[in-house]
């Protein structure tokens, strides 16, 4: 009877302790699972990280007469200074517009700041709503005509687009049809 009782309890302790090790590797795998929540607060912060940098320091001073205009970035300073946060594709089709600028001397398909959607910005850039899908993101802004598309890329994102709406003053009347980046740059 003792030795029932032994092998009983050898038994019990392997079985405690094997459902006790199997676990352990789920729980850790669950935590480290990034959830969609994750995603949509991880695009939010980089996509108003970027905007920050990029107007949103000078946006309080930029309509000041004693600003120097000079410190301002101009969309080219985010192809040479921050070109980890574009996509190739958008990198390509920007450099070639420029070439194509240097070329001809003028204005070839972008006379406006696309990541603004505006010649003269006012106000800061605020992302306010953020839809995430399959490791694609929309990021809108707060009363600017632009929403920005990035991609998944590794634990990073990186824009791949920029979409403009067109509305009047009182903003129920499209006066232009939308536009995206892609498409301006493609012609």
């Amino acid at each position: 009877m003792k030795l029932c009782f032994v092998i009983h309890s050898s038994i019990r302790y392997f079985v405690i302790a094997s459902t006790g090790i199997m676990l352990i590797p789920a729980s850790a795998q669950t935590s480290r699972m990034p959830s969609a929540n994750d995603d949509v607060r991880s695009c939010r912060v980089f996509t108003q990280k970027f905007y920050d940098w990029y107007w949103n320091r000078f946006a309080d001073k930029a309509n000041d007469l004693n600003f120097d205009e000079h410190k301002l970035h101009w969309y080219d300073d985010a192809v040479k200074l921050k070109p980890a946060v574009l996509s190739p594709e958008l990198i390509g089709l920007i450099k070639k517009d420029q070439a194509a600028q240097k070329a001809t001397g003028g204005i070839v398909n972008l006379d406006f700041d696309p990541f603004l959607n505006s010649q003269d910005p006012q106000g800061k850039y605020l992302v306010s709503k953020v839809i995430v899908t399959q490791n694609h993101c929309m990021a809108t802004f707060d009363r600017h005509s632009v929403v920005a598309e990035l991609k998944k890329s590794g634990s990073s994102w990186l824009f791949i687009n920029f979409h403009y709406a067109y509305y009047s003053e009182d903003g129920k009347k499209k006066e232009f049809p939308d536009n995206d980046l892609i498409h301006i740059l493609s012609n």
